[in-house]
């Protein structure tokens, strides 16, 4: 408690030495169970997982930049591409391995030797070396068995082994995996990656875990690979897939787990509905856990806003930590409370993040808010009691009138817009008539 309390600003970390707040987080984390490091290992998939995102595609220069404010910001590993896909990811994975960042980079592989090769045309040094590890994605994707899937892993770790390559092993599909069959298939892949073994994550590929499950699967991973002869350094990390809207606290529920290392993208882009957002856990642990992550808070609003706009995606105006209105207000009870001080409404100390409280005024706005925020300082007379309630009444009834006609007809352009994100099966149609003209 004593660091969290160091690291609030001293007007916010009075409340909690007055007692008047309590942080049960962090006050009665042994009562709760919960084993947090005060380290954690911040990883980015933004570059590779995040640009999965159907219609999202960033510029080898865009991938560069979006890379520098990671290097900026203290991400200490980055996922910068999949070099397989195409010679433009070839040409962005090699800008970036060659400007020497402070973060980690990988290049994604299937357990393919084209892969492989493609990373290494890409100058990686690692490899995030994936396959499936549930027995519905090995037969009914892959088309082969489970001892086969563990043969041609192991082979595809060997060959990036004998060329030099760090293996950070990936597996899909872990949260809906048979236990044994995922053990057995983490410590095969250490003995065939041998000295360039770097160890592995926990993957909810497709979101289907609660914090509860996600506590319970990562501590029977741990064991399941024990048992089978895995060395636990270094510990398993985790990557959260947001289908239910839960990545954010499974995420956290790893970390109580005992996960030092976490992933996910800035914004949450990514597949479907995405992935973990960074940004959310960072902050979680930040004012929650009292853990420092060593990210610099201000250049990771600006590394989130450059994303979108790259990608295309625009964030939610609702959207935590980031999104316009998340120190933004308007109705009476709140405003007069942050005018009393920040903390009574907002569990950030919006400083950290280059930020200030926001007042908005209509039909929920108090008196309080319109005499101390908006008439200050505006060269008016002070309006007697009175004048103020008549004030007040008139902005409520004009912000009435003004209505909302005009966000209505954003929403329904947004959403035309937003569903024309990828090519259609008719435009790859289009594309091969023209070559196979006939």
């Amino acid at each position: 408690m004593k660091k969290f309390l160091q690291k609030l600003p001293p007007d916010y970390a009075e409340f909690f030495e007055k007692g008047w707040l309590h942080n049960y987080t962090i006050e009665h984390h042994e009562e709760l169970g919960t084993n947090f490091s005060p380290n954690v290992i911040i990883g980015d998939q933004t570059l590779r997982d995040g640009e999965q995102m159907a219609g999202v595609l960033f510029s080898p220069t865009e991938k560069l930049e979006i890379a520098k404010l990671f290097s900026e910001m203290n991400v200490t590993t980055v996922e910068i591409g999949f070099p397989a896909v195409s010679e433009e990811e070839v040409k962005a994975c090699k800008m970036i391995h060659a400007e020497n960042f402070k973060f980690l980079p990988f290049v994604m592989c299937r357990a393919k030797q084209f892969d492989i090769d493609k990373a290494l045309e890409a100058d990686a040094k690692a490899v995030d070396l994936f396959t499936s590890s549930s027995e519905f994605h090995i037969r009914a994707k892959l088309k082969i068995t489970p001892e086969q899937n563990i043969e041609m892993y192991c082979k595809a770790a060997e060959y990036a082994r004998d060329h030099g390559l760090t293996i950070i092993m990936g597996r899909e599909d872990c949260s809906r995996s048979h236990l044994p069959y995922l053990a057995k298939l983490i410590v095969a892949a250490k003995e065939a990656a041998g000295n360039k073994w770097a160890g592995f994550g926990i993957s909810d590929t497709t979101g289907s875990l609660t914090p509860t499950t996600t506590i319970w699967l990562y501590k029977k991973i741990v064991q399941a690979i024990e048992e089978a002869g895995y060395g636990m350094k270094p510990a398993p990390g985790f990557h959260c897939h947001n289908d239910l809207g839960l990545a954010t606290a499974n995420t956290l529920a790893s970390i109580e787990a005992g996960a030092q290392g976490i992933s996910g993208t800035f914004t949450g882009i990514g597949e479907r509905a995405g992935n973990a957002p960074l940004e959310e856990v960072i902050m979680a642990l930040e004012t929650l856990y009292g853990i420092n992550t060593k990210i610099k808070l201000e250049v990771m609003v600006e590394t989130c806003e450059l994303i979108s706009k790259y990608a295309g995606v625009p964030i939610p105006v609702n959207k935590p930590i980031i999104g316009a209105n998340a120190f933004k207000h308007e109705a009476g009870i709140h405003a007069a409370g942050v005018l009393a001080h920040p903390y009574t409404y907002e569990t950030i100390p919006h400083a950290w993040l280059g930020k200030k409280s926001i007042f908005r005024y209509g039909k929920f706005s108090g008196t309080d808010v319109i005499l101390k925020d908006a008439l200050k300082d505006s060269g008016l007379p002070e309006p007697t009691k009175e004048e103020l309630l008549k004030i007040t009444m008139a902005v409520k009834k004009v912000q009435s009138e003004k209505g909302v006609e005009v966000f209505r007809k954003f929403v329904d352009t947004y959403q035309e817009t937003m569903a024309q994100m990828g090519m259609s099966r008719q435009e790859v149609i289009d594309i091969a008539r023209g070559i196979l003209k006939r």
